[in-house]
C-alpha cells in the first residue's frame, strides 16, 4: 500500500523501514477470531471487562503488551509536556454480542449518530467535546478492537495537528511537531494493521463474529471518505506528513486478494517421489478448497459487505487468477504422460464442471464467461503438445511390445516338431492394436477435440512403421505358408478397422491404407509363389492345408457375432473367400472335392435363423463327422451364442446326432479332427 505502513511488532516503537522512522504495531492476538496456522487466536488468555457501553474481551497482558505499556507510558510523558489533552469517558463499540452482520447494523448507525453529534459538537466549539483522547487511551482503544471510536479520535488528532501547523515558529516547536505527527503515524499504522489482520483472516473472522468483519469496513469506508475530504481540502497539496490519500479500500483489496494467494499455496503438494498420484491427489484438493471456500464467501463473508462492493465476485476473480498462476507454474515442471492427462482434464473439464464452479450453490453467482479460460492459449498449446509428445513415446512403446511378442510366437512356430505345427500358428496382434488405439483416441477425446486429431495422427504414423517393420520380418522368415497366412488376415483386419476410422481423419487413414493394401498384395504373392513351388504333387494337399488354417483361424479366434446382420457379414465374407480358395485351387487341379461343401455348409450355420440351427448343424456334421463338440462350442461362440438354453439343447442335440449316427457315419478324410482345441474354450467367455 503506498501510504499506509503495517509492521509486526507488538510495540509501539521507532523502525528504519517507514517513511519516518516509525510503525504502529499489530499483535494478532488483539483481534477476535482465529487466525491462520501460524498465528495464535486473536483473545489468547482473555477475560471479561465490564465497560460502560462495550462487553468486549480484552486480551490479558503478556510480556510484549507490558513492554508495549512502557513505551506507551514514555510517549505518553513526552506528550503531555507537547499536547494538552485529557482524555474523556472512553465510548466503546459494542462489536461481540449477537451472531449475525445484521445486529451489527444497527450498532454501526449508532456509532455514526454518535460520530455525527461529536462533529456537530465540535462545529460549535462545545468545550466538553473537543477534547481528544492521548495516544495511549487511543492505544488503548485499539488493544480493545474498538476500531469506530478509535478511527474516530485519531481523525481527531490528525485535524488537531493540521491546525497546529506553523512552520515559521522555532526549530523546537518544529522538533516537537515532528514528534507529534510521528506518534500519530504510529496510530494510524496500528489501525492499518488491525484492519488488514480481519481482513486478511475473513474466512474464519465471518464464521465466528461477523460484526468485527463489518467495523472493520466501515472504518475503511470512513477513511475512505476523509481521504476525499482531505484531497478538496489539500488542492493544491501542500503537505504530505500525515500521509493522505492512505487508500486503505486499496489496502483491503489486497490484503483479500493476497489471503486468497496464501490458502491456495497451503493446499498440500506431494513430490512424485512422495506419490505417484502427486497432481491427482493435488487438484482434487485444490477444487475441495475454492469450493468450500467460495461457499464460505456466498454463505458468510458477503452478508458483511455492502451490495456495492460485490465482494464475491472479487472472490472469484481472486481465486480464478492465483488459480491460473498456480497452474501455470505446475505446468512448467517435467509432467509424465499420466499427469499431462490429469492436468488438461481438470483445467478443461472438471474446473468448470458442478464439482467447481459451476456446483448448485454456486452456478448462479459465478459467471465463467467472464473469467474467461483458466489458462490462456498460448499455455494450454504447450501443455497440450507435451501431451502430444508422451503419447507419441507411448503408443510407440506399445506396438513396439505387440511386435516382439509376434516375434517370440514366428520363432517359437519355427521350433516346433512338423507334426504339431498344423493347425497351431495364430495372431491377436491386429486385435490388440485395434484395441490399443481406440483406448488411446477415448481418454483423448475425453480433452478436446484437437488433441484427438494429434493423436489419432500420431497413431496413424506408428502403426504405418509397425507394418512395415511386421511384412519384413515375415518376409525375411523361410516361406512357411501359416505365418504368410496369418500375415495376410492380420494385415487384412487391420485394413477394415482403418475404415472405421477414416471419418475422423481421413488423410492419415487413406495414407496408412495404401500401405496396407500393398502389403497385402506383397503376401498374396507370396503365398501364391510358395503354393506354385509344391503344385505339381501338392495341390490337394496346400488346399486341405489352406482350407484347415482357413478354419482354425475362425474356431480359434476370439471375435463373436453381436446381431444378425454381423453375422450374415460374416457368412458372406467366409464364402466368398473359400470359393475362391476352392477355385483358385481347383485351377491348379486340386482333387480334394471334399472340401468343396464346407464353403457352402459353414456360412449356413453362421447365418441361419434360429429355426434352422439343428438341421443345418446335422448336415454340417453329415459331410464333416470329425467335427467335435468344441469345434462347435467355438462356432456357437463366433455365432453369437454365448449361453442360456439356446446353447444346451444345441450341444444336447449334436450329442444326440453323434450316437444315432454312431455306426452308420464313416470318416473318410479328416478336417476338424486335425485343428486342436484344447484350451481355447476357457478364453472364449
Amino acid at each position: 500500500m503506498s501510504n499506509s505502513k503495517i509492521v509486526s511488532s507488538d510495540d509501539l516503537h521507532a523502525d528504519k523501514g517507514s517513511p519516518d522512522g516509525s510503525h504502529a504495531a499489530c499483535s494478532p492476538s488483539d483481534v477476535k477470531t482465529g487466525l491462520t496456522k501460524n498465528k495464535p487466536s486473536f483473545f489468547h488468555n482473555s477475560k471479561k471487562v465490564s465497560q460502560e457501553t462495550s462487553d468486549m474481551e480484552v486480551d490479558e497482558p503478556d510480556a510484549n503488551l507490558r513492554e508495549e505499556t512502557g513505551i506507551l507510558r514514555n510517549i505518553s510523558k513526552r506528550l503531555s509536556k507537547r499536547l494538552s489533552l485529557t482524555s474523556t469517558k472512553n465510548k466503546t463499540v459494542n462489536v461481540s454480542d449477537g451472531n449475525t452482520a445484521n445486529n451489527l447494523k444497527g450498532d454501526i448507525k449508532e456509532q455514526e449518530e454518535k460520530c455525527n453529534s461529536l462533529e456537530n459538537q465540535d462545529a460549535k466549539c462545545s468545550t466538553e467535546n473537543t477534547k481528544l483522547l492521548s495516544v495511549m487511551e487511543i492505544n488503548q482503544l485499539l488493544s480493545q478492537n474498538l476500531l469506530l471510536e478509535a478511527n474516530e479520535n485519531i481523525n481527531k488528532l490528525e485535524e488537531e495537528l493540521f491546525n497546529e501547523r506553523e512552520p515559521e515558529k522555532d526549530e523546537k516547536y518544529h522538533q516537537e511537531y515532528i514528534k507529534k505527527v510521528r506518534d500519530f503515524n504510529l496510530l494510524c499504522d496500528k489501525l492499518a494493521e488491525k484492519l488488514t489482520c480481519i481482513a486478511s483472516n475473513s474466512f474464519t473472522v465471518a464464521q465466528q463474529d461477523s460484526r468485527i468483519l463489518c467495523v472493520a469496513l466501515k472504518v475503511v469506508e470512513l477513511q475512505e471518505a476523509a481521504d476525499k475530504n482531505w484531497e478538496e481540502r489539500m488542492n493544491p497539496p501542500t503537505t504530505n506528513c500525515f500521509r493522505r490519500p492512505r487508500k486503505w479500500n486499496d489496502l483491503w483489496k489486497e490484503t483479500v486478494c493476497k489471503s486468497v494467494q496464501e490458502r491456495i499455496a497451503t493446499v498440500c503438494l506431494l513430490t512424485r517421489q512422495q506419490d505417484a498420484k502427486w497432481l491427482a491427489l493435488h487438484l482434487e484438493q485444490l477444487q475441495q478448497t475454492i469450493l468450500e471456500d467460495l461457499k464460505i464467501v456466498k454463505n458468510f463473508i458477503q452478508k458483511c459487505y455492502p451490495e456495492n462492493y460485490k465482494i464475491f465476485n472479487m472472490y472469484v476473480e481472486c481465486y480464478h487468477s492465483d488459480v491460473s498462476s498456480h497452474l501455470e507454474r505446475i505446468q512448467q515442471n517435467h509432467l509424465e504422460y499420466n499427469e499431462l492427462y490429469s492436468f488438461l482434464n481438470w483445467v478443461l473439464h472438471t474446473y468448470q464442471s458442478p464439482d467447481v464452479m459451476s456446483h448448485p450453490d454456486l452456478s448462479l453467482e459465478v459467471k465463467m464467461k467472464e473469467l474467461g479460460p483458466l489458462l490462456n492459449q498460448e499455455v494450454m498449446e504447450n501443455v497440450m503438445d507435451k501431451y502430444a509428445k508422451a503419447l507419441k513415446v507411448i503408443i510407440s512403446n506399445w506396438m513396439k511390445n505387440s511386435l516382439e511378442e509376434e516375434k517370440t510366437k514366428m520363432l517359437e512356430f519355427e521350433t516346433q516338431d512338423p507334426e504339431l505345427k498344423i493347425g497351431c500358428y495364430h495372431s491377436n496382434m491386429a486385435f490388440d492394436i485395434t484395441q490399443m488405439v481406440y483406448e488411446c483416441l477415448k481418454n483423448v477425446d475425453n480433452i478436446s477435440k484437437k488433441l484427438k486429431d494429434k493423436a489419432l495422427h500420431i497413431c496413424f504414423d506408428e502403426l504405418e512403421n509397425l507394418i512395415h517393420c511386421y511384412h519384413d520380418i515375415i518376409m525375411c522368415k523361410p516361406n512357411v505358408v501359416p505365418v504368410l497366412m496369418v500375415g495376410l488376415i492380420t494385415c487384412i483386419d487391420l485394413r477394415e478397422n482403418i475404415e472405421k476410422l477414416k471419418q475422423d481423419n481421413d488423410v492419415h487413414a487413406n495414407k496408412i491404407e495404401k500401405t496396407l493394401i500393398s502389403v497385402v498384395k506383397q503376401l498374396n504373392n507370396s503365398i501364391s509363389n510358395e503354393i506354385l513351388l509344391r503344385v505339381k504333387v501338392l495341390v490337394s494337399s496346400i488346399h486341405y492345408q489352406f482350407v484347415k488354417e482357413y478354419i482354425a483361424q475362425i474356431v480359434k479366434q476370439r471375435f463373436r457375432c453381436k446381431s444378425s446382420e454381423e453375422r450374415d457379414r460374416a457368412a458372406n465374407k467366409i464364402r466368398e473367400e473359400l470359393g475362391t480358395i476352392n477355385e483358385m485351387y481347383g485351377e491348379f487341379g486340386s482333387t480334394a472335392l471334399w472340401l468343396l461343401p464346407l464353403a457352402q455348409e459353414l456360412p449356413d450355420f453362421i447365418s441361419s435363423d434360429k429355426s434352422e440351427l439343428e438341421t443345418k448343424l446335422k448336415t454340417l456334421y453329415m459331410d464333416y463327422p470329425d467335427i467335435g463338440e468344441k469345434h462347435l462350442l467355438a462356432l456357437l461362440h463366433f455365432r453369437g451364442i454365448l449361453r442360456g438354453k439356446r446353447k444346451s439343447n444345441l450341444i444336447k442335440y449334436f450329442n444326440q446326432v453323434l450316437k444315432e449316427s454312431e455306426d452308420s457315419v464313416t470318416l473318410s478324410h479328416p478336417l476338424f479332427e486335425e485343428i486342436k482345441m484344447e484350451g481355447q474354450l476357457n478364453c472364449m467367455s
